[in-house]
């Protein structure tokens, strides 16, 4: 496991963010990052009066709310190469609790256990 710096950027949806990594000797790199371990409902193709993407649009709000209360500033997990999709798979953490927003996002009910 690699942790890093990072500012988190566009909240994609409730399970993936944008985020700008600091990696050392004032070089950044933005980088999607999918949050490890979980999945939360679709909110893309999906119908706007569904409830999965009601479920998701909260899921998404909920993650957008606990990064603005910690100035989107995160600590960053991650294991060393991406997923299937380019992304890498990453725990968020923030200075404000002490259990990451991917377990807060289980803990809520906005989020289930990924299964393979």
């Amino acid at each position: 496991m690699y942790k890093y710096k990072a500012k988190a950027g566009k909240i994609i949806d409730g399970d993936t963010i944008d985020v700008v990594v600091d990696v050392g000797f004032k070089i950044t790199v933005s980088q999607r990052i999918r949050l490890a371990g979980i999945n939360t409902p679709e909110t893309f193709r999906r119908k706007k009066n569904s409830e999965e993407y009601k479920r998701g649009i909260a899921a998404k709000n909920y993650l957008k709310k606990r990064l603005a209360e910690n100035k989107n500033e995160i600590t960053l997990e991650t294991a060393k190469d991406p997923d299937l999709y380019g992304r890498y798979l990453g725990t968020i953490i923030v200075k404000d609790s002490n259990i990451s927003l991917n377990d807060e996002l289980l803990k809520k009910g906005h989020a289930t256990v990924y299964k393979k």
